[in-house]
């Protein structure tokens, strides 16, 4: 039979465990990434959101300004409305 000894076991633990503050520094990390991820995400899209509001804006101008020269034109042919 193998019998591990006292040594080896603290040895192996010497060299696989990892204290608390070990831990808590690697989740902070991990949790610190994330939300870096989270924010960028975020920020990506609240500029899309922004772009596409002002493009919103812009085509409804585009589109009052067609509608008037439209009226201008159905006027002058006579056409009625």
């Amino acid at each position: 039979m193998n019998d591990v000894t006292t040594n080896e076991v603290i040895d192996f633990l010497k060299e696989h465990m990892m204290m608390k503050e070990e831990v808590e520094t690697i989740i902070e990390e991990k949790l610190q990434a994330t939300e870096s991820r989270i924010l960028s995400s975020v920020d990506r899209f609240a500029k899309l959101h922004e772009t596409l509001d002002q493009e919103l804006v812009m085509m409804r101008s585009q589109y009052n300004r067609l509608e008037e020269h439209l009226e201008i034109v159905e006027q002058k042919l006579g056409i009625p409305a």
